[in-house]
């Protein structure tokens, strides 16, 4: 985890993308940094345990399935 200085998302409160080598990136917005730590934590493990980083949707928490801002596929380009 990296703290930014900002993700020009101003509109939708604090923000959190999700990303890594290879795996799909999630911008997720409308969270309180302190009151919403439990579905902070809960949605970045569940992302964490996707191999591709795709969570299915019904198994987001609530909050991440409603607060999606952009949902970017991996920047790697397979050989397939």
């Amino acid at each position: 985890m990296r703290a930014v200085e900002c993700l020009s998302n101003c509109s939708a409160g604090c923000s959190i993308a999700l990303r890594g080598s290879g795996r799909w990136t999630y911008v997720y917005g409308n969270f309180h940094e302190a009151a919403d730590i439990d579905v902070i934590v809960d949605g970045t493990l569940r992302y964490r345990d996707a191999p591709d980083g795709i969570v299915h949707w019904r198994e987001r928490p609530l909050h991440f399935r409603k607060n999606c801002i952009a949902r970017i596929p991996p920047l790697e380009v397979s050989d397939d």
